[in-house]
């Protein structure tokens, strides 16, 4: 499967969930398929949050912060808020 191209891997996959019939496997998958969806969608406050950062960046008025060094933040932010 791994030298099928993305087509032929959905087609297959198509054709599979057409055949079939155990319905904890489809549960499964439509459980998966709304976890995908909802994980990518940013609410009007976080996209807001976003334009503004980008702003500041395009000005000069923001600069990137080492990778360790926002995940430190995040965690901070996160224990502060329980």
């Amino acid at each position: 499967m791994i030298s099928m191209d993305v087509q032929s891997v959905k087609i297959d996959l198509i054709h599979w969930l057409t055949e079939l019939q155990d319905k904890s496997i489809l549960k499964k998958l439509q459980g998966l398929k709304e976890e995908q969806e909802s994980s990518y969608e940013l609410s009007a406050k976080q996209m807001k949050e976003l334009e503004d950062r980008l702003e500041k960046y395009e000005k000069g008025e923001m600069e990137f912060s080492p990778w360790d060094i926002v995940k430190d933040k995040v965690r901070i932010r996160a224990k502060d808020a329980l």
